[in-house]
């Protein structure tokens, strides 16, 4: 009686398969796993800031000015307007006054500074020859608000405009007076604290061509809008806790790619280990099937034998496989050469 030969099973090799298997898996599911956190915080901003008005103030400069008239036949002695002529003006008084609405809580600074400029043209570039304060004030506001007056004799300007011309030995040479303010304003509004600067030039212009005295920029005003922004935090959730945006976009990006190295050390290692298929130039030439009844067998002693058998003999190479072994056969009128390679 024979007895069949039972083949044995590797169980140690095949535990150690199916935990790199299992590895693979676990990997692979912490990559995708620690993507997908990332693609949600990449998706969702770190923070979210709404504004509130919560009230509003206003800067108001203004220059209110009168001229005083040597012929009194039209305008009578003194009077207010836009335009002044100038051979009849000889002075022009007004008050400057600044205020900050609401001006309650306000304090600060502010500086008041008249200068005249005279300077003669080149083309459109002004060459000033010389320039001379007239006033310079430096004070306190009081509950924002600020007042001056201002004066200018135009005798006075006129004569001086004489000495200057004699001084620097000039004959056609331009002038030009400003008021300049700079405002330093400090306080609460509406329970806010603000800080505010404010400037003002205004320019006397007279002009000789059409013979007028008049001021540009005497009004000024300047308003803003009190804003309370609120700035919240962003989180996701990871694991039941919270984690905010901001490091979720650093942390869960770092983490996909360090779960990644292990799944590309496996897949490298893995081909690594394949060995060469030395039948690859075969595979298509292959079939699937067994060999009938053949008279005579020849065994192949290696891939090389059937790569020139096939070249001898130019049919198709059958593969099957028989226990533990593929087997690659090649019929020829009733021979078969037939190459087995174990697994």
């Amino acid at each position: 009686m024979e007895v069949s030969k039972v083949k044995r099973i590797d169980l140690k090799n095949i535990k150690r398969i199916n935990k790199k298997k299992v590895g693979f898996a676990i990997a692979i599911a912490v990559f995708l796993l620690f993507s997908a956190y990332s693609a949600v915080a990449l998706q969702k901003d770190p923070e979210t800031i709404t504004s509130q008005k919560m009230g509003s103030y206003m800067q108001r400069g203004v220059f209110q000015h009168k001229a005083f008239f040597s012929n009194t036949s039209l305008y009578g002695d003194v009077k207010s307007m836009k335009y002044y002529p100038k051979d009849i003006t000889e002075s022009i008084s007004g008050v400057y006054v600044y205020t900050f609405t609401p001006g309650d809580d306000v304090t600060g600074r502010y500086k008041l500074t008249i200068v005249t400029t005279y300077y003669i043209s080149k083309g459109k570039e002004k060459i000033v020859l010389w320039e001379e304060k007239l006033v310079e004030r430096e004070r306190e506001l009081e509950n924002g608000m600020m007042g001056e007056a201002i004066t200018f004799n135009m005798n006075d300007m006129n004569r001086r405009m004489e000495i200057v011309k004699e001084g620097l030995g000039i004959k056609r040479i331009s002038r030009e007076t400003k008021i300049v303010v700079q405002v330093l304003a400090k306080g609460k509004v509406n329970g806010k604290y603000i800080k505010e600067e404010f400037d003002q030039t205004i320019n006397m212009v007279i002009d000789s061509g059409n013979g007028l005295i008049y001021f540009t920029n005497d009004e000024v005003e300047a308003k803003k809008n009190i804003i309370d922004k609120n700035i919240q935090v962003n989180y996701v959730s990871f694991l039941g806790k919270p984690i905010t945006v901001a490091a979720a976009r650093k942390v869960f990006p770092l983490l996909a790619l360090l779960s990644a190295l292990p799944i590309f050390g496996m897949v490298y290692t893995a081909k690594a280990k394949t060995p060469k298929d030395e039948l690859k130039d075969l595979r298509r030439y292959m079939i699937e099937g067994i060999p009938n009844k053949v008279d005579k067998k020849i065994t192949l002693a290696t891939e090389e034998d059937l790569k020139r058998t096939f070249e001898l003999i130019d049919k198709p190479i059958m593969h099957y496989q028989e226990g533990n072994s593929d087997v690659y056969a090649i019929v020829d009128t009733g021979v078969v050469y037939e190459y087995r390679r174990d697994n």
